[in-house]
Order: C-alpha cells, then sequence, then structure tokens
C-alpha cells in the first residue's frame, strides 16, 4: 500500500509541476507586455524619449507567441494593442484620436493578433516536424535492436534444434561453436572439459573458418590447464566470462607463440554451466585485437547456458539409454520368461526365453494379444484377480498351468510387480515367470512315491496317519467314533518263499483290490510295508460298525486267489482300537492296533481283536515319569550320546550327531522316544534343550581344539524350542560362550516343525542361517514331503529317514524312494545324509546314488563323549571298499 501510495504521490506532483509550466508560459506574455509598458511610461515621465514603443511591444508579442505559444502570444497582442489604443490618442483625451491615428489604431488591432496567431501555428509545426523525426529515429533504433533480439532467438533456436539433433556431446559442441562463429564473425572456436586427471583438455569437437590453425589446434589437444590457468582455467574458476583483448600481449595466455604463428588476437572464454556445475568452457578468437563487447558476450553466455542445460540434459539421456541398453541386455540373456502385461491382460512385451516358453517363433504371434489365451481355462480368472492384486501395489507369486503355441503343458510360476505405464499411462505388471513342469514333475513322483505304495498304488504309512489324523478330528466335531484296524496276512513268508516275490507282489495286489472293495465309502486301506495293512473306519456310531466291517473282509478272504495258475487261500489276522476310548494320537492308535493283531496270531489267527489296555496303570506311570523328568537335569543324570557321521566317498569322519540319554537311578536308561513327547508336551523341552546345545557346542570345540578342527556337530531342535521368539539370540549367546564357530554348527529340524506357522518359521531359518549355521531336515519323508518348503526355507541339508533305508536293497518301493530323495536334493543344491545304515549293502546302495555322508550302526552306534573321544583317536573311518 505504501509503494501504490507513493507512486500516486510522485504522479501528482509531477501533474502540478507541468500545470505550473503551462501557467508560468501562459501568463508570460502578458507579463512582460506590462513590464514593457510600465517601463516606457516611467521613462517618459523622467524625460526619456523611447523610439517606436509600438515595435518593441511587437517584438514582444511575437517573443511570446513563440515561446509561450499561442495563448501566450495571443494574450499579449491583446493588450499590446491596448496600449497602442492608449498610445495613439489625442493627449489628454484617452482613446479618442486625430486623423490617421485612428485608421493606425484599428489597423494594429487586425495586425498585432493575427502575428501571435501565425507565430504560433508556425511553432506547432515546426515542434510537430521535430518529434517525427525524434520518434522516427526511436523507432530506427528499436527496430534494430527488434532484428537483432530477433537474430538472437532464432540463432538460440537453430543451436537448440541442431543440438537436440546431436548423436552426441561432441556433435553438439561442433554445432554450438559453428553457429557462434558464424553469427559473430569469429574464426576460430574451441571447447575444454575436465579429463580424468580432474585437469581440462582440449576435446575434439571446435570451429576453424580459416587456414593456418594448425599448429594452433594442435597445441591447444596436447595442453592441459590446470584450474586458474591459461584462458580455460580462468573462466573454470571463476565461472565467469573472461575477454582477452590481445592473447599474444597477456602474460596469462600459454599459447601465445601458436596464436601468432596462426594470426589469432582478441580471445573470449565463456563458462559453460548447469545451474552450478562446471561442465565446459568455450573460447573463440579472432584476428585482430579487440576490446570487450559486454553485448557480444552477452549473447555468448546466453547460449552457453542453453548449451549448458542441453548437455545436462545429453548426459541424462546418454546414461538413460546406457541404462536402457544394460537393462534390455539382461532381460534378454535372462533365461526366465520377463514380460509385460496391461491391467486386461495385453502383452505388450516380452523378452525370447519367454518366447521359447510359450513356443512363439515370433513376437507378433502374441505381443498386443491376451495372454489369457495361453492359459489352461481354470486358470484365467485366478489370474486375472493376480493381475489386479498386482497393480493395486502388492507384490504377488503365482503358479499355473499354460499350453504353448505347439500344445505342449507346461507348468509356470510367475514373481510381478506393478510399474507405471508409458507417459503416465496407467500401471502395468511386470512379471519374471520360471518354467517349473521339471519341479512339479518331481514332486509329484516324490508325493506318490512318499504317500502311496508302488505295488499296490494304495496309501502308504505316511498317507495313512495323515487321513487317520484327519479323520479323528471329523470325529471330534461330529462327536463320532473311528476305527483303527491292522491286518497281516497269514502264513505270507511261506508263499513268498514258495513262489517267489514276483507271485507274492501279484498276491498282495489281489488282497488290495479285495479290501477296497470291503470297506464302506469313506474309509482309508493303505498298506505299511510288506503284507502288514491297515484301515481307518470312519464316522462310525457304534462298535459294530468295526464288527461288520472286520467280519467282511474275513468272509472276501475265504475265497481262493489265482495267481499265475495257482490257487491260493490266504488267510488274515485283524487288530481293532478305538478312538476316542483307547488313546488320542494316531501313532499309538496305530501301535494299539498291531498288538491287538499280534494278540489274534496268538490266538489262532484267521480273526480279529479289540484292544484293551489298563489305562489307570498308564496315566499313574506317566504322572510318575514326568515327575522324575523335572528333576534329571538338576540331578545330572542327563547326558549326551555321539553318533559319527561320515563323508560318503572318503569314508573320514566330518561331524558328529548328539543324542540325549537319560539314565534314570532306578529304572536304568529310559528311551528318548517315552521321555522326550513327555518334555516337549510340558514344556521342560526348552531348559534340556538348551543345556543339549550348550553341552554339545562345548564338546565340539573341545575335540577341535585336540586337533579335529573340522568336525562338526548336529543338534536336534524340539518344535517347541524352535518357536521360541529369542531362539537366534539364545543360539548366539551360546557360541559366544562356548568359543564354537557358527559353521560348525548342523541344527536339525522336521518337515512338520517348519510348517508350522510357516511365515515365522521362514524368519527364524533365515536369521539362523545369517549367523553362519547349517540347516538340516530330519527324518525327510515322513513328514509333508512337499518341494514347495523346500523351495522357500534356507535348508542345507536333508536326512533320509532311517525307515527309507532299513529294508534297501530289498524293497524297491524304498530304495525308489532313497534314489529319487538324492536326486531331487542334488538338483535343488542340498547335501544328503542317509540314517540308519546298518548293512554293508545299504552304504553300497547309497554310495552309488551318489549320497553325500552316513550314519548308522554299521560305523558305530551313538558313544558316550569318551568312548566317542577314543574312536576319533583312534582314526575310526567308514570303510571304502
Amino acid at each position: 500500500m505504501r509503494t501504490v501510495a507513493g507512486a500516486d504521490m510522485a504522479i501528482t506532483g509531477q501533474e502540478l509541476r507541468s500545470a505550473k509550466f503551462t501557467i508560468w508560459r501562459n501568463l508570460i506574455g502578458p507579463f512582460l507586455v506590462l513590464t514593457a509598458v510600465a517601463s516606457i511610461e516611467i521613462l517618459k515621465l523622467k524625460g526619456f524619449r523611447i523610439p517606436n514603443p509600438p515595435a518593441i511591444l511587437l517584438l514582444i508579442v511575437a517573443f511570446s507567441a513563440f515561446y509561450g505559444g499561442m495563448a501566450s502570444g495571443m494574450a499579449s497582442a491583446a493588450m499590446a494593442w491596448l496600449y497602442f489604443a492608449y498610445f495613439f490618442s489625442i493627449p489628454g483625451q484617452p482613446f479618442q484620436y486625430a486623423g490617421e491615428n485612428f485608421v493606425r489604431v484599428a489597423m494594429w488591432a487586425v495586425t498585432t493578433p493575427a502575428m501571435a496567431l501565425l507565430i504560433g501555428v508556425l511553432k506547432s509545426r515546426v515542434m510537430h516536424v521535430s518529434d517525427l523525426g525524434t520518434i522516427n529515429t526511436t523507432l530506427k533504433a528499436q527496430m534494430i535492436e527488434r532484428r537483432r533480439a530477433e537474430d538472437e532467438v532464432r540463432l538460440l533456436q537453430a543451436m537448440t534444434v541442431a543440438v537436440g539433433e546431436a548423436p552426441d556431446l561432441y556433435s553438439a559442441l561442433e554445432v554450438v561453436l559453428r553457429k557462434v562463429c558464424e553469427s559473430t564473425g569469429w574464426l576460430v572456436g574451441q571447447a575444454w572439459m575436465p579429463g580424468e586427471t580432474g585437469r581440462l583438455e582440449c576435446v575434439p569437437a571446435w570451429y576453424g573458418n580459416t587456414a593456418g590453425l594448425e599448429r594452433f589446434r594442435k597445441t591447444s589437444l596436447e595442453m592441459m590447464c590446470m584450474q586458474g590457468t591459461g584462458l580455460p582455467g580462468r573462466v573454470w574458476t571463476s565461472k565467469k566470462p573472461v575477454w582477452v583483448n590481445d592473447v599474444i600481449r597477456d602474460g596469462k595466455f600459454h599459447r601465445a607463440s601458436a596464436a601468432t604463428e596462426a594470426g589469432l588476437r582478441a580471445g573470449l572464454g565463456i563458462p559453460v554451466l548447469a545451474g552450478d556445475e562446471m561442465i565446459a568452457v568455450l573460447e573463440f578468437f579472432v584476428r585482430a585485437p579487440r576490446d570487450e563487447d559486454e553485448h557480444l558476450t552477452g549473447i555468448v553466455s546466453s547460449i552457453a547456458t542453453q548449451l549448458g542445460s542441453m548437455i545436462q540434459r545429453k548426459h541424462a539421456e546418454a546414461a538413460l539409454r546406457r541404462s536402457e541398453n544394460q537393462l534390455r541386455a539382461i532381460v534378454d540373456a535372462e533365461p526366465e520368461c520377463v514380460k509385460i502385461v496391461t491391467a486386461d491382460g495385453t502383452l505388450l512385451q516380452m523378452n525370447a526365453a519367454g518366447l521359447a516358453m510359450i513356443e512363439a517363433s515370433r513376437p507378433e504371434q502374441v505381443i498386443g494379444k491376451s495372454i489369457f489365451g495361453l492359459l489352461l481355462p481354470e486358470y484365467r480368472e485366478p489370474f486375472r484377480d493376480f493381475i489386479e492384486n498386482v497393480l493395486r501395489g502388492n507384490k504377488g507369486k503365482m503358479e499355473f498351468e499354460m499350453i504353448g503355441f505347439k500344445g505342449t503343458h507346461r507348468w509356470m510360476e510367475t514373481h510381478s510387480v506393478a510399474m507405471s505405464g508409458d507417459r503416465g499411462g496407467p500401471p502395468v505388471m511386470l512379471s519374471i515367470t520360471r518354467d517349473i513342469t521339471e519341479l512339479k514333475n518331481s514332486e509329484s513322483r516324490l508325493k506318490q512315491l512318499a504317500h502311496f505304495d508302488s505295488l499296490t498304488e494304495l496309501p502308504n504309512r505316511v498317507q495313512f496317519i495323515e487321513r487317520l489324523e484327519q479323520t479323528m478330528a471329523d470325529a471330534d466335531r461330529n462327536e463320532r467314533l473311528v476305527g483303527v484296524v491292522f491286518l497281516d496276512l497269514d502264513r505270507f513268508k511261506y508263499i513268498n518263499d514258495s513262489l517267489g516275490h514276483g507271485k507274492g507282489d501279484m498276491l498282495l495286489r489281489e488282497v488290495a483290490m479285495r479290501l477296497n472293495d470291503s470297506i464302506r465309502r469313506g474309509d482309508t486301506v493303505a498298506r505299511l510295508s510288506g503284507d502288514e495293512f491297515a484301515l481307518v473306519l470312519a464316522d462310525m456310531g457304534h462298535i459294530n460298525d468295526a464288527i461288520h466291517v472286520t467280519q467282511k473282509i474275513l468272509d472276501v478272504f475265504k475265497q481262493p486267489f489265482l495267481i499265475a495258475g495257482h490257487e491260493l487261500f490266504v488267510t488274515a489276522s485283524m487288530g481293532i482300537t478305538l478312538y476316542p476310548f483307547d488313546d488320542q494320537g494316531a501313532q499309538e492308535l496305530l501301535r494299539n492296533a498291531d498288538v491287538a493283531m499280534y494278540r489274534a496270531k496268538e490266538v489262532g489267527k484267521n480273526n480279529y481283536q479289540f484292544y484293551v489296555a489298563e489305562m489307570t496303570a498308564s496315566a499313574t506311570e506317566r504322572l510318575s515319569l514326568e515327575t522324575d523328568l523335572r528333576s534329571a537335569l538338576d540331578r545330572g543324570e542327563l547326558s549326551l550320546h555321539y553318533q559319527p557321521i561320515a563323508e560318503g566317498k572318503s569314508g573320514r569322519i566330518v561331524g558328529m550327531e548328539a543324542l540325549l540319554r537319560w539314565k534314570h537311578p532306578v529304572r536304568g536308561m529310559i528311551s528318548p522316544a517315552q521321555f522326550i513327547p513327555l518334555a516337549e508336551e510340558t514344556g521342560f523341552i526348552i531348559p534340556i534343550g538348551e543345556w543339549v546345545l550348550r553341552t554339545a557346542c562345548r564338546q565340539c570345540r573341545a575335540w577341535q581344539k585336540q586337533g579335529f578342527s573340522s568336525l562338526y556337530v548336529a543338534v536336534n531342535l524340539s518344535s517347541r524350542q524352535f518357536h521360541q521368539k529369542d531362539l537366534p539370540a539364545s543360539i548366539h549367546n551360546i557360541l559366544q560362550e562356548t568359543g564354537l564357530n557358527p559353521h560348525y554348527l548342523d541344527l536339525e529340524i522336521t518337515e512338520g516343525l517348519v510348517m508350522q506357522q510357516a511365515e515365522s518359521s521362514i524368519n527364524t531359518l533365515s536369521e539362523l542361517k545369517a549367523m553362519g549355521m547349517r540347516i538340516s531336515v530330519d527324518d525327510f519323508g515322513t513328514g509333508y514331503s512337499s518341494l514347495s518348503y523346500l523351495k522357500r526355507f534356507p535348508i542345507d541339508v536333508l536326512k533320509i529317514d532311517q525307515s527309507f533305508v532299513r529294508d534297501i536293497p530289498g524293497d524297491a518301493d524304498d530304495a525308489a524312494i532313497a534314489s529319487t530323495i538324492i536326486t531331487m536334493a542334488h538338483s535343488l543344491g542340498l547335501k544328503v545324509v542317509a540314517e540308519g545304515v546298518e548293512t554293508r549293502e545299504q552304504l553300497n546302495f547309497m554310495r552309488e546314488h551318489g549320497c553325500d555322508s552316513m550314519q548308522g550302526y554299521f560305523l558305530s552306534k551313538p558313544l558316550p563323549a569318551e568312548q566317542f573321544e577314543s574312536f576319533l583317536e583312534c582314526g575310526a573311518r567308514l570303510a571304502t571298499g
């Protein structure tokens, strides 16, 4: 408001001064007339004679009209005429005239204002002509300045276009140097940029419009300027233009000799800036000394400023091109499929590996088309939902099955993220997809081998337990009973030995078929091993349901089996247990049924028996054992035995598994299978597990110090112990305390353990892995046996469960499972340890199939620490011949 008010006051004062001047100029004529008249009359009174007073007044009127303008002239003319009328009057008779004086007064009344009017008009015309001349001169100057500005704009525009079209930086610099020289008349233009040493170097880009520049150019190219030295260095340091009116006479110009030979005199250095960053220095030369031209310097500086921005953009574009080329090379070399898909499933890009996966011979077959046509129908809608989820900002992974252009079915696994579309368009999905067909096939084969019997295609023990547990859960919800039947063929060994294993296998297949035909809908028949079968009788309302099924089975066995021309009469003994009456666990129920089956054999075979147990005695025994276990650690009753682990090829001892033992002062040695589940259930496994880890690590470190430096120790982690939040910190403290390197600690976990709270298991295993420890999966093949967790979890070693090793090489199923586990593990980069190797045949089988390490009674049973130490010192190793 002050500024505006101030401005208003300044304008008002200017107008006031102009008004005063106008008034003064209009009154100057009358004032001069009055002054002259008064002076004439005063002089007359004093006796002076004034020659021709009217002439004096006419001169005053003429001056007033010329200086004061027409208004001043007319006013002074009117006053002068009044004096004339008085002057020519008869003396003593004012405004009375005699003779020709009247005519004279009348003439003056016309001529005096006419003269003032004429002079005023002439002055106006003269002033108008003068103003026109001034205006014309101003317009000419403005037109020249405008043309020069337009030339500068055109120059900048032309250079901007030319630089934008230049393929590289040097080409852009050459364009600028040539354009500047052509527009300013300067002869030589060069560019300097910092080199690898940090000094300024003359770059290949230059312009020369005259001959004789060879030595000057060569000298410039060979020269390097430090900051502050030479024309380029001075510009670089000051970041301002530097003008040298004569480079030959300038002591700071180190190329004076070469400039003299080339005839160059005046020089101009211009900084090329991008913001505050110095990018280059431009220098120009002409053949005559020249004082600084600020206008020229300003023009070239403006051009350099534009060039700086363009060079910065060129650098960014070049970096972007390099990045794009590198990314394109990486994508093209990527062995997995890399593709970009829009929200509606349109395929925008796909690399060569992806085209090969879908059996496309050229990109045009799929680019711009919907990807859903490649998917099996049942995966199209889920994949559409998957795209929507990813484009909402969520990372995604999906497995699906697709059909290639040549009809090949493939399983694919894709990992996807959202990314911005081109030119601010809607987001698109970037995916990396790999072919997991072989993994899926391997997983399917392994699942089949791990969960089904290859001979009869019935569920095996693992699958049987899973179905039993599910059936028990259903029974709990519906308040129903579950029956478990253990069936063993009578005298099967005799048939097998008499007719051979081939005929025995045929008989087992026929038995499996009859059993399947005998059960109810929802029941399960499984082959456990050899001639042992088991049944799950689901959703029973009464014990009679179990009797009905088992009696039906006994009846179908009354019919003979026709095996390769032989008519065989076979009977079966069965044991039955009931859930929830007899026990709460699947394994326990199966054990109970097994006990009952042996009772059936004892009483004559070809019958069934129900399980009977003294529950009170069992509960009392369990409570007593739990009480003793709580004080076993404090009383020093727990100890560790160590079972050696030997390398498969060399046979040398590379490690040992620490196994917990409990020597009760009264009961003696108690089986780990009896007290470890109890410790797990009561939570006492936590302090016991920590004691085991600390003792095993301390003992391993002690043996390393005794010369067995590469020895490692494997320690089993229980479920409750593994899911402790502070497990990594606890193990770290134990390692620090005992001095054992984490690389020599192998933590063994079970399949079922890692699948409980899978995400937290991944985090825990990753943290343990990052600390340097190895992670092994114990009893592999008896749990989930899914490749999915092998891919997701940071696992190093698979330990083949001894149940698969026990009957090798005689049992073809176990042999197939073991060899498949080894092959699959190696394909995933995992090591394999075989547990329970007890015979040379088992050892040879494992070696032939590339098993990395073995442990078992063939090498040594678990030994107390002092015996294991002697075992090491005597150089024991696994037989190699």
